[in-house]
């Protein structure tokens, strides 16, 4: 006789069913109790409202004049604070047309204070238009009718200029009426932590130089927000070291020993990644400089282009300011990196070999990255060029002079790898 054993229920099968019975109950009990308080219950039994009007407008032309309301009774919707007083106080709001889509709005009176011009009042910080609030903060204001027309000021649009090469368009305005002995600073490997991108754009002079990473995913962006902030800025062409170590060569690198047609192209697709750069800066290329051959095409093309090529000076051997010369290239050669060691000391002393250097020769600029350290020891050092005698100037004014062929500071790698 043949046995046949009945299968078990399974208990997954039973769990979904009882957790969807279970859904079921709850979902209409709480959509019931919804219902219900929506049809019987009663707004006025909320907790208690009141409206309270604080001022009563009256609109003249253009301008909307807003006063303080000095009776509860004056205004049917609501009454004023309890306990304060009627001081007399008036604002006052003109709207004003500009060009394009944008609208000026002028306010006069209250605790802003009467308007300088085109400018606004920002944390007790006179902004006119163009400037950012970091790009005023080191220029002293004595009152609210302070001139900031000699204040050096760029906008994020191209600047005027009867050349239309970029070295000139996007150069950051500079003068030095006094003449005195110019220092730079060029801060590099932007683009890639946000965090370090951001501070050195707002704590950083417009004066300082800012150059961007080529592998940053918003490129576009942080281009034109340092630019919105004063500064000018560069992008970094990757050239090819002696040594990567265990660092994976960029594919858009431009090698010693290549012919000039694959140099060329790679230049071209890097410099077609963004703009409103006024030039390029070397990143690494130690090997690259060292090849004449291979370097004459490339400083011939960026000459071509109306670009500048700032050379970081972190490697010894190099052609390039002669080829530079020869090509008609504007081209400037920092006294050296400013971090090699990443202590506030040692970077304290290259920038005091900096300033050595501009007093000598009359113009001197350092370069060096986005680290926390080197933020920090550049903000104190600008801080002090004052009362030293010294100007801060953005590298293309420096570039425009003349290159600075003394160097200055230790290559020693410790710390921090240059790649030469």
């Amino acid at each position: 006789m043949g046995y046949r054993r009945e299968s078990e229920p399974s208990p997954f099968r039973t769990g979904v069913v009882h957790a969807g019975i279970s859904l079921a109950v709850f979902g209409g009990l709480s959509a019931s109790l919804g219902l219900g308080i929506h049809v019987v219950a009663d707004p006025a039994a909320a907790s208690p409202s009141q409206t309270l009007a604080l001022f009563e407008t009256e609109e003249t032309g253009d301008t909307l004049r807003m006063s303080r309301l000095t009776d509860p009774g004056e205004h049917p919707g609501g009454d004023l604070l309890p306990g304060t007083e009627d001081t007399g106080s008036v604002m006052e709001m003109a709207y004003v047309p500009t060009e394009g889509e944008a609208v000026r709005i002028e306010v006069t009176g209250g605790q802003g204070g009467p308007t300088v011009g085109d400018a606004i009042r920002i944390n007790g910080r006179i902004v006119r238009a163009g400037e950012s609030l970091s790009q005023v903060r080191s220029v002293p204001q004595a009152d609210a009718t302070i001139n900031l027309a000699s204040a050096t000021t760029v906008s994020s649009a191209p600047a005027k200029s009867k050349s239309k090469a970029p070295a000139d368009v996007y150069a950051r305005k500079f003068a030095n009426p006094e003449g005195l002995p110019m220092v730079g600073l060029v801060i590099g490997g932007l683009g890639m932590n946000a965090t370090q991108t951001q501070l050195a754009i707002d704590d950083l002079p417009a004066e300082v130089t800012l150059s961007f990473a080529l592998d940053s995913k918003r490129l576009d962006h942080w281009i034109k927000t340092a630019r919105a902030d004063g500064h000018e800025v560069l992008i970094e062409v990757p050239m090819e070291a002696y040594d990567y170590g265990r660092m994976k060569m960029h594919p858009d690198t431009l090698l010693a020993g290549a012919d000039a047609k694959a140099n060329l192209t790679r230049l071209e697709a890097v410099l077609a990644r963004t703009s409103g750069y006024f030039g390029i800066v070397n990143y690494q290329g130690a090997k690259f400089a060292a090849d004449k051959a291979s370097a004459t095409p490339v400083l011939e093309r960026l000459s071509e282009k109306g670009l500048a090529f700032i050379d970081d000076g972190s490697f010894e051997r190099t052609s390039l300011e002669s080829l530079s010369r020869a090509s008609g290239l504007r081209y400037a050669r920092a006294a050296g990196p400013i971090d090699a060691r990443q202590t506030p000391a040692d970077i304290s002393a290259e920038l005091m070999d900096l300033e050595s250097l501009a007093l000598e020769k009359g113009a001197a600029f350092g370069s060096g990255y986005a680290f926390p350290v080197t933020l920090e020891a550049a903000k104190v050092w600008i801080s002090q060029l004052d009362e030293k005698g010294l100007m801060l100037a953005p590298v293309s004014a420096i570039t425009n002079t003349r290159p600075v062929e003394v160097r200055t500071g230790s290559l020693d790698k410790s710390g921090l790898f240059n790649g030469g």
